[in-house]
């Protein structure tokens, strides 16, 4: 029986991670199968102590990257220090988690960047803005401005991020955090930031200043990267942190280690263009 895999979370049906490790695996020659379970928040430890032989991982969204992370035996860096993990796979000691997240926002922000040491800021404050906290540290940012209405979530990611070593503080007043920021990466769910990107449109669409990853992809472009476009600024979707961040889950798949390269790996990003 071949490999299976699956991409887990609530809601689930938009999700694009099939169609793009299928992809991959038609330019890999793998004979996998790639699918999706609608699985809501708490429902993850049944899943996986249920889950038959052949399925081999899975891939993890909204709201289950920290049950994914509590239910691992062995924790990459990245989930060690945040406490989430999109990517579960099993080997004989049980599900090995990590967080390819990092990885994606590196990989899809840094063509895009143009400051050598940026001042980055985080629009919202739940487990992928922890990720993105740590991509900001990778991408070498001077500071970090944290804007998010969870006042509890909020103190968290500013703590996590000055505990990484980094100059964080929160902000209030999102056009004036917008005119500091050399890039935003904006981690919340669909159409939630909506509102702020039409007002900002309406009122002050001169204070953006710098770049724009909106995480959200589905529908794109979203108001937001249509904001920051009509403005001239750098639009980076989402679809290319989910590309990159796949990549990653696909070296582990494939290898265990998140930093080997795979066969072929251009045609492999291409195809997986293609598909979404």
């Amino acid at each position: 029986m071949s490999n299976q895999y699956l991409v887990v979370g609530s809601p689930i049906d938009h999700s694009k991670s099939p169609a793009i490790h299928r992809a991959a695996y038609s330019v890999l020659g793998l004979d996998w199968q790639y699918g999706r379970l609608d699985v809501a928040k708490g429902g993850l430890r049944q899943v996986l102590d249920n889950a038959p032989e052949a399925l081999c991982g899975f891939s993890v969204t909204m709201p289950l990257k920290e049950e994914a992370a509590r239910n691992a035996v062995f924790r990459d860096e990245f989930v060690q220090r945040s406490g989430a993990a999109n990517t579960l796979m099993r080997d004989e000691s049980g599900w090995r988690a990590y967080n390819t997240d990092v990885y994606g926002i590196v990989k899809a922000v840094r063509p895009a960047l143009e400051a050598a040491a940026p001042v980055i800021l985080i629009i919202g404050s739940g487990a992928t803005a922890f990720s993105a906290m740590m991509a900001a540290g990778l991408l070498g940012a001077c500071e970090v401005l944290v804007f998010a209405r969870n006042r509890t979530t909020r103190k968290q990611l500013v703590h996590f991020g000055r505990e990484s070593g980094l100059k964080v503080r929160a902000v209030r007043r999102f056009a004036s955090a917008i005119s500091k920021a050399d890039f935003t990466i904006s981690t919340l769910p669909a159409r939630a930031l909506d509102t702020l990107a039409a007002r900002l449109k309406e009122r002050a669409p001169q204070a953006i200043r710098g770049g724009l990853l909106d995480v959200a992809y589905d529908p794109w472009p979203s108001l937001a990267g249509q904001v920051w476009a009509s403005a001239g600024k750098p639009v980076v979707s989402g679809l290319d942190m989910l590309i990159w961040q796949a990549i990653a889950q696909l070296r582990i798949f494939t290898t265990g280690n998140p930093n080997q390269e795979l066969p072929n790996e251009v045609a492999v990003v291409e195809a997986m263009r293609h598909a979404v």
